[in-house]
C-alpha cells in the first residue's frame, strides 16, 4: 500500500488576512518611528545650537566682544559672523581683507571686511544644518545652505547702512549710527556699529535671543536661493520681526508675500514667502539659542510682545521665564 501526503497551501482569504494584519501593524508603528526620528533630529538640532553658543562665547572670550553680523557694507561672502566663529567649532579660518572702500552713488564708503579665505562658497557646515530642514546645497550647487540665523532687533534691516537701530545683539561693523549724509564720505568712514559685549546685554543673557532656526530655500521662484550661510541678512541673520522681503517677494503661486512685521510663526517649504521669517520643521515651534548658551524650544504661541522683548539686548522689558515654555 502506498501512502501519499498532500501539503495544503494558504487560501486567498488567509493571505489577505495576513496582509491586512501586517498593514495594521505598520500603520501603528509608523507614527512611533516618525516620533523617534523627529526626537533624534530635534536633539541633533539642539546640540548644533549649543555648539554655536560655545563658539560665540569662545569668540567673545578671545576678542572681548561678540562677532559683528557682517564686517562688510554689503553681503560679501564669508564676511559674516558664521564664517568668523569657525576657529571655535574646529573649522579652518584664514582671514583676508576685503575693501577697504567701495563707491556707491559717487561717494566713497568704508567696506573693510574680513573674509574667511580658508573655505569656499560650497563648504557644507554640518553644525549649521538641522537634520529636519532639508537640502545642504542650493539647487544649482553653487552655495552651501544653513538653517540657523543670528537674531536682529525688531524692525531692523542691517543691510540698510542708514538704519540706526542697533538694539539687537548682532549689528553691522559698517553701520551708520550717527545718521551722517552719504555726501560726506569723511563722516561715513567713522560710522561704525557698536561692539556688543556680554556686559552690554543688560536685559540678561538668559532673556536675550542670539540665534534662531529657519529652513533654507534652495530654489526660489526667481531662480535663486535663500539660506546660504556664507552671506548675510536673510541668509545668516534676520530681524525679529523682519520687515523686508529679501528671501522672496511672491509665493509659489505668484501672489505677493505679506509685508510689514513678519514674526516667528509656522511656515512651509513650498512657500518661499515663509523664508522671510523664523520658523522650523519641528512640530509646534522651533529651537533657539539664548545668549547665555542655553537652548530652548519655543512654541509659536509665545506672542509677538515676548518675541520683540527677547530680540533686544537692553530694552528693559520684564520677562517671566514661565512664558518661554
Amino acid at each position: 500500500m502506498r501512502l501519499s501526503t498532500r501539503r495544503s497551501g494558504f487560501t486567498l482569504i488567509e493571505l489577505l488576512v495576513v496582509i491586512a494584519i501586517i498593514a495594521v501593524l505598520i500603520g501603528l508603528l509608523l507614527p512611533a518611528v516618525q516620533k523617534v526620528r523627529e526626537a533624534a533630529a530635534r536633539a541633533s538640532c539642539t546640540n548644533n545650537l549649543k555648539q554655536i553658543g560655545l563658539a560665540l562665547h569662545g569668540y567673545h572670550d578671545t576678542n572681548g566682544q561678540l562677532p559683528y553680523e557682517n564686517t562688510n557694507l554689503s553681503d560679501s561672502v564669508r564676511c559674516n559672523w558664521a564664517a568668523h566663529v569657525f576657529p571655535y567649532i574646529e573649522l579652518p579660518f584664514t582671514p583676508s581683507v576685503v575693501g577697504p572702500t567701495t563707491t556707491i552713488g559717487g561717494s566713497t564708503l568704508p567696506q573693510p571686511g574680513i573674509r574667511n579665505n580658508a573655505i569656499g562658497n560650497t563648504f557644507v557646515v554640518k553644525t549649521y544644518l538641522c537634520p529636519s530642514d532639508g537640502p545642504t546645497l542650493s539647487a544649482d550647487g553653487s552655495v552651501a545652505l544653513g538653517n540657523y540665523l543670528a537674531v536682529n532687533a525688531p524692525n531692523t534691516d542691517q543691510r540698510d547702512f542708514w538704519n540706526t537701530n542697533t538694539a539687537g545683539v548682532f549689528v553691522y561693523q559698517c553701520h551708520n549710527t550717527v545718521n551722517v549724509s552719504i555726501s560726506d564720505p569723511s563722516a561715513v568712514v567713522n560710522a561704525k556699529g557698536p561692539a556688543v559685549r556680554f556686559a552690554s546685554i543688560t536685559d540678561g543673557l538668559s532673556n536675550t535671543l542670539a540665534v534662531g532656526e529657519r529652513p533654507a530655500y534652495p530654489n526660489t521662484p526667481g531662480g535663486g536661493y535663500c539660506g546660504a550661510w556664507v552671506y548675510s541678512e536673510i541668509d545668516s541673520a534676520l530681524g525679529l520681526p523682519n520687515t523686508k522681503q529679501w528671501c522672496a517677494a511672491q509665493d509659489q503661486l505668484g501672489r505677493a508675500c505679506p509685508g510689514g512685521n513678519q514674526w516667528f510663526q509656522p511656515g512651509s517649504s513650498d512657500n518661499p514667502c515663509d523664508g522671510n521669517h523664523f520658523w522650523s520643521k519641528h512640530p509646534g515651534g522651533g529651537t533657539w539659542l539664548f545668549c547665555d548658551g542655553s537652548v530652548h524650544f519655543l512654541n509659536y504661541n509665545i506672542g509677538t510682545g515676548l518675541q520683540a522683548a527677547l530680540a533686544t539686548k537692553a530694552g528693559r522689558e520684564v520677562i517671566d521665564a514661565s512664558q518661554l515654555f
